[in-house]
């Protein structure tokens, strides 16, 4: 045991030397025994420890389990905060709901006393009773594999240990330590799993913790390879970026397997903030991809999933940069991406097939010229239509990509649009023989 526990946090200090731990102490066996394992190794690890214990106030023996590790840290002269919750009545998923509170404490004493890692005593039992609940709620392949080592902030050095050995080490040392009444709860999953199903598999299986062992290194290798596979999609091309945009080539895409889309989607997804699928969201977002609706959009982790006729489009914050420039006659704008000028001139004696020059009766233009990004609610009125119609609308008509239409812009006379660049004039400002005033707009797309 002291050599899992001592090996497995030495390589978590190899790169920082004296770390500051923070440990979650309950009061039960489990816990104790961490604190005064990591308290007679302290010097040896080369840490500081400080201990929190969350009082949940949720059964008869909280008090007593507060005042088992209040004396033992001030028996060791070690820091200790206690936190002391309301006590509240909870009726369905108590687990869920006390870890979620526990955790956000803990969080923040470790933020408070700036502490390097929140320690916790999950061990390898504690494995094999996860991985059957998750299989129980049809949870995610990487999540079987159940309690990291290693999860952010929080770090569990005895996860390699077992309850065996943890139950040796406290008769040795003589550890003082409370039991939670909770623990003999049946209608808790957990509680069910450990007391009932668990001693039936022994009876087949005896040594149960190797072949959960073997299931987590088997999927941590088709992890591994999925890891490898969507790396390597991801910089192929198959998948262009361009700024916070990612285009991923749909019809390549969606003939890939669905874990294996599913990774890429949440790959892209994560790049700023770790990002997991709960199962309903894989359900939906299955539905999404299969049916293929151009159009149809899925919000994940701030970021807009669209199916476009080519690609599968990811957008961060579902945001654009949006274009408005004022233009005065005879003079350009330019960038990278586009060139625009205009001019008052004569009627041309032959009109030109090229879709980057009209020609518009400006009677009634008002300079300067406004170029701009098109809004979801513009309209006008096409050329050779009746009526009006929205600019979305008809670029989805004329079957315009998602990717073109976020590039097209629109030439406007006040809040009245002239043309939509590259695509269609208004039928307002069409040229007619009583035209007078007539104007030549130039628009290219680089």
């Amino acid at each position: 045991m002291k050599n899992k526990i001592i090996n497995k946090t030495k390589e978590l200090s190899s790169k920082n030397s004296h770390l500051h731990f923070l440990l979650a102490v309950s009061g039960g066996m489990d816990s104790m025994v961490m604190l005064d394992f990591f308290n007679r190794n302290q010097s040896q690890l080369n840490c500081r420890l400080s201990v929190c214990h969350v009082n949940h106030n949720y059964h008869a023996k909280s008090l007593k389990m507060s005042q088992i590790v209040s004396e033992y840290c001030n028996k060791n002269n070690l820091e200790y905060f206690n936190v002391v919750l309301k006590k509240r009545l909870l009726k369905n998923n108590v687990e869920s709901q006390l870890r979620k509170k526990r955790y956000n404490e803990l969080d923040k004493i470790q933020k408070k006393i700036s502490a390097d890692y929140i320690l916790t005593a999950h061990h390898f039992d504690d494995q094999v009773e996860t991985a059957l609940m998750r299989i129980l709620n049809s949870s995610s392949l990487e999540s079987i594999m159940g309690i990291k080592t290693l999860n952010n902030v929080v770090f569990r050095p005895m996860i390699d240990v077992s309850k065996e050995e943890i139950k040796l080490y406290a008769k040795e040392h003589k550890i003082n330590y409370g039991m939670d009444p909770t623990n003999n709860d049946l209608s808790l999953t957990r509680n069910f799993l450990r007391k009932k199903i668990i001693p039936l598999l022994e009876k087949i299986k005896p040594n149960l913790n190797s072949p959960f062992k073997d299931l987590e290194d088997k999927i941590s290798d088709v992890n591994d390879l999925l890891d490898f596979s969507t790396k390597e999609f991801i910089n192929s091309n198959y998948v262009k970026m361009n700024g916070k945009t990612t285009y991923i080539q749909k019809e390549y895409f969606l003939k890939l397997p669905f874990l294996m889309k599913i990774n890429i989607l949440r790959t892209i997804a994560s790049e700023k903030k770790k990002f997991y699928f709960s199962k309903n969201l894989l359900r939906e977002l299955k539905f999404f991809l299969n049916k293929q609706v151009i159009g149809s959009t899925k919000i994940i982790n701030d970021f807009l999933i669209t199916v476009d006729r080519e690609f599968i489009v990811l957008t961060s914050n579902m945001t654009k940069d949006d274009i408005y420039c004022e233009v005065e006659e005879g003079r350009a704008v330019e960038n990278n991406n586009f060139y625009f000028c205009w001019n008052y001139d004569k009627k041309p004696k032959n009109f030109s097939n090229d879709s980057n020059i009209e020609y518009v009766d400006a009677t009634n233009f008002k300079s300067p010229l406004v170029l701009r990004s098109i809004n979801r609610n513009d309209k006008f009125s096409p050329l050779g239509m009746n009526g009006t119609k929205k600019v979305n609308d008809y670029l989805t008509d004329n079957k315009i990509s998602l990717v073109k239409k976020s590039k097209i812009l629109a030439v406007c006379n006040n809040n009245d649009i002239i043309w939509v660049a590259g695509e269609r004039i208004n039928n307002n400002y069409r040229l007619t023989k009583n035209s007078k005033v007539i104007a030549k707009l130039n628009f290219l797309r680089k």
